[in-house]
């Protein structure tokens, strides 16, 4: 006998048609959505860590991506959905440098929407050093979890959140280098680190006017946060700060700045305490709040020690809202 064109086979709950054209029910007897998960296509970007250089490809794919086997990422590299250094690659035996920057064309769920892109400029040693957009959470928000650099990167290795270690702050609209340890015993050496000073951290800001000298010191005393507000205080906790002029941008100066001390707002107060607020701050600077796109600091370079011995340092690119000189 034919069948009508409408039948489907039974669900193996034995509740219901099995729809691929409609809603179903779980065992559960709960409502699922039949339509696909998958909604438009999204480019990863990847970096070859030193501990991958000279690997395969397939194997590099496999390696940065916890969902991913050699099977399945060979299967991507032959659909032409791998990109090595800006080129389409094919080849699943190809060498990696690295360094070398992998990108790989695929579908973004419903689910994986909203979340913040994780780019890894450094990895090794139970250290990964990312590099955090402007106006993203480095860290889950009392209001929320979803939507900061740390969920995403959970998300993507596929650990709970409660693995990754934050190594240090970064405000949310600041960018550029953010370290995260991977495991206990790198979190405990990077505290300590921090803690002895040293970890030295290089920013990037765009402020009004231009200091005078171009190049010294900020050392006013800061009071802890009060509702998320530091303001300067004599009986505050001691800051220094360093700066350097590197030159004029549009609307302000580009300075080079080096935080010794590591106070909540640090840079952001001692700047606006100066006269010379960053470009887009819009809790220091209501000034020149709307002067910039978003709020011009960038953590540009950290330096810190590996547990193994030795220095490493971290250099995040530079983002086009900083211009030219």
């Amino acid at each position: 006998m034919r069948r009508p064109s409408s039948w489907r086979p039974p669900s193996p709950c034995g509740i219901g048609p099995s729809r691929t054209t409609g809603p179903s029910r779980t065992c559960a007897g709960r409502w699922r959505p039949w339509y696909p998960i998958w909604r438009k296509a999204v480019r990863r970007h990847l970096k070859v860590p030193e501990s991958l250089d000279g690997a395969r490809l397939d194997a590099v794919l496999a390696a940065l991506d916890p969902h991913l086997s050699r099977r399945k990422a060979k299967a991507l590299i032959d659909r032409g959905a791998v990109y090595l250094d800006g080129r389409r690659c094919r080849l699943a035996s190809r060498a990696c440098r690295a360094g070398a920057a992998v990108e790989v064309e695929a579908f973004q769920s419903r689910r994986e929407e909203g979340l913040p892109p994780v780019e890894i400029l450094w990895e090794g040693e139970g250290i990964v050093a990312l590099n955090k957009p402007a106006g993203v959470p480095a860290v889950p928000t009392r209001e929320a979890v979803a939507g900061s650099l740390l969920h995403a990167l959970a998300r993507k290795r596929g650990v709970p959140l409660a693995a990754l270690r934050p190594v240090h702050r970064l405000d949310a609209p600041t960018s550029g280098v953010f370290l995260v340890a991977l495991e206990e015993g790198a979190a405990a050496f990077l505290g300590r680190a921090l803690a002895e000073g040293n970890v030295e951290k290089t920013y990037l800001a765009v402020v009004d006017g231009s200091p005078d000298p171009p190049e010294g010191t900020w050392s006013l005393p800061l009071s802890p946060p009060r509702e998320g507000i530091v303001t300067p205080d004599p009986s505050g906790l001691p800051a220094l700060t360093r700066y350097r002029s590197l030159g004029p941008r549009v609307g302000g100066t580009l300075l080079e700045v080096r935080p010794v001390t590591g106070r909540t707002h640090q840079i952001r107060v001692h700047a606006a305490s100066a006269g010379h607020p960053i470009l887009g701050d819009r809790r220091y600077g209501e000034a020149v709040s709307g002067a910039a796109p978003r709020m011009l600091l960038h953590a540009w370079k950290t330096t810190f020690p590996l547990p193994s011995g030795g220095v490493r340092t971290v250099e995040a690119p530079i983002p086009e809202a900083f211009g030219k000189g």
